[in-house]
């Protein structure tokens, strides 16, 4: 009895069949088995989270996450589709990243990272949830693999990121005004430097003016306004310094305030001082030049048995504002022959005071004696000429400093000799 080839060749594809499903459950059961004992005997990798808040700025706060896994298995772990979500407090969620997986060979470290923006769109962040979800597994065989899913919870402080915030840098420049009354005008430039990456603000203040004795001669109010990020910004005030102010040796400036930031639903402030010291302006620098101050010197000379009388006024225009002293006026009478000068009558007036935007007449006479004018040093019993001198010390009620003024003019002796 003969075979048929075609049965033959069917028999033997079954058989070939029945060993190949065998083998195949042979194999699954043993990986089975292994994937069993390596599920039981695999050591759970250590993961170590970080949420940083590397930059937060008025528009938007930067977030950064970073996985560091360390697999203590005797295999390779794989790690995939780790995703990141940020909520804030109240669950609105404000950012979705995800962080690209990969192999962590045994016994060794891999970090995988991502970064985001987020916008503040008008909200507070003052603390973000970020939830991380993913999965680590086991690969055998190069094509069978056994995962398990990871999710972990993380509270971020947002307020955290700007613990240090660094104070202003603060320069002041002050410019002397008009002296009146009252005082003497002021007016400062305080030139403040932000050196954070986020905006300041600085409210009103008021600045203190004092001498190095402590004693407080005036202030400066200052209007306070946002200063930009990393940005040197001007602020500006007005004020008034006592006219006693200029007798000091040094005038200190002393203010301590605070500045303030306002982000991602934050509120801080940080202190710091202003110091700075003040050049005093001479009396010359703030009293106007303007309109000067004028004195006019008129002398009327009469005789008298004793000898000639010079009536002598001294007419001083003030106008300022501030009413002036003039101290120690001293005037003297000079005959002059062949350009020499000899003093040949004097008078002292103390003191008088002129007052604001006013005209004051100093008055005073002095005897000339015959024998002082009539004897020869020149070509005749005449002196060429008389010289009237005034000079005086200007000041300011409450100043020990002044101004030293000078006024003369000449008077011809010929026309009482025909």
């Amino acid at each position: 009895m003969s075979t048929n080839p075609s049965n033959l060749y069917k028999s033997k594809r079954r058989i070939a069949f029945t060993i190949l499903v065998v083998a195949i459950l042979i194999i699954n059961i043993i990986v089975s088995v292994f994937i069993f004992l390596d599920i039981r005997l695999m050591e759970t990798p250590e993961i170590t989270i970080k949420v940083e808040l590397i930059e937060v700025n008025p528009e938007e706060l930067i977030i950064h996450h970073s996985l560091e896994i360390y697999n203590p298995n005797q295999f390779e772990l794989i790690v995939d589709n780790f995703e990141v979500v940020a909520n804030t407090i109240d669950g609105n969620e404000i950012a979705r990243l995800t962080i690209e997986g990969g192999y962590i060979p045994s016994k060794a470290n891999r970090t995988f990272e991502s970064s985001d923006k987020i916008a503040f769109k008008g909200q507070g962040y003052s603390t973000l949830t970020s939830k991380i979800t993913g999965i680590v597994g086991v690969k055998f065989l190069g094509f069978i693999k056994k995962t398990l899913p990871v999710a972990v919870n993380i509270i971020t402080s947002v307020g955290d990121v700007i613990h240090d915030i660094s104070a202003p840098i603060v320069h002041i420049l002050g410019d002397f005004g008009e002296l009146t009354q009252e005082g003497i005008d002021f007016t400062g430039t305080i030139d403040v430097y932000n050196p954070n990456p986020f905006e300041m603000y600085i409210e009103d203040l008021s600045i203190e003016i004092e001498t190095e004795t402590g004693e407080s001669v005036g202030n400066l109010d200052v209007i306070g306004d946002t200063i930009p990020a990393k940005s040197s910004y001007n602020l500006y005030g007005t004020g008034r310094i006592l006219i006693e102010a200029l007798n000091a040796k040094t005038l200190n400036v002393n203010a301590s305030t605070s500045a303030g930031v306002k982000i991602a639903g934050i509120n801080k402030s940080v202190p710091f001082s202003i110091d700075a010291q003040l050049n005093i302006p001479s009396l010359e620098d703030i009293v106007p030049s303007v309109i000067p101050t004028e004195a006019i010197i008129q002398s009327d000379l009469k005789a008298t048995l004793r000898g000639f009388i010079s009536d002598m006024t001294l007419e001083v225009i003030n106008p300022n504002k501030i009413g002036l002293i003039a101290r120690d006026i001293t005037f003297s009478i000079y005959r002059v022959d062949r350009g020499e000068r000899k003093l040949i009558g004097k008078s002292v007036i103390e003191e008088e005071e002129v007052g604001p935007e006013n005209s004051t007449e100093i008055k005073t006479q002095i005897l000339l004696p015959y024998s002082k004018i009539l004897y020869s040093r020149g070509k005749g019993f005449l002196p060429d000429a008389l010289l009237v001198l005034v000079r005086t010390n200007i000041t300011v009620p409450g100043l020990d400093t002044h101004i030293w003024v000078g006024v003369s003019g000449y008077q011809d002796m010929h026309p009482f000799f025909g």
